[in-house]
């Protein structure tokens, strides 16, 4: 079993949680999924557990924070999403379609590092986030007529 997976299960039961089919598939979900909003994984557990509810969504996404497993990501549309890379990354925000997308530079860890230096705290996690457009709607030409998402 995978050592996470392990531990998840573990801190399930620490906190008087029920290991549940479901509470797996959750994590499974997300672990496996692109910046996934808590809707978007409830669709997703549903189809396999049809009896699912939001509340075991929300209180599994929960606890995956607690454990420092996933962050909290907002993006432009108010959804909230969840990050499940925890390495240092740029995360790209399209104003067309709303993907969100990772970039990753070595300059960000170094970043990461000199203000956990000169600042003297202990960083846990940190969210650095740009906003524009892809490539594909650059094409289709959001970038010149305004999207009604950059409007709002």
């Amino acid at each position: 079993m995978e050592e996470k997976l392990k531990e998840f299960i573990d801190v399930l039961r620490e906190k008087g949680h029920k290991v549940t089919p479901q509470s797996l598939e959750i994590y499974r979900i997300i672990k496996n999924s692109k910046h996934p909003t808590a809707e978007e994984i409830y669709r997703k557990v549903k189809k396999s557990h049809p009896t699912v509810s939001p509340a075991t969504v929300y209180k599994t996404i929960e606890l995956l924070r607690g454990m420092g497993e996933i962050q909290e990501i907002s993006v432009i549309d108010g959804k909230i999403r969840y990050e499940t890379n925890m390495n240092p990354h740029i995360n790209l925000h399209c104003l067309g379609c709303g993907k969100v997308e990772d970039l990753f530079l070595d300059k960000i860890k170094e970043l990461g590092e000199e203000v956990a230096l000169k600042s003297r705290y202990e960083i846990k996690s940190q969210s650095f986030d740009f906003f524009g457009y892809c490539s594909k709607c650059q094409k289709q030409n959001f970038s010149k007529n305004k999207n009604r998402r950059e409007e709002r």
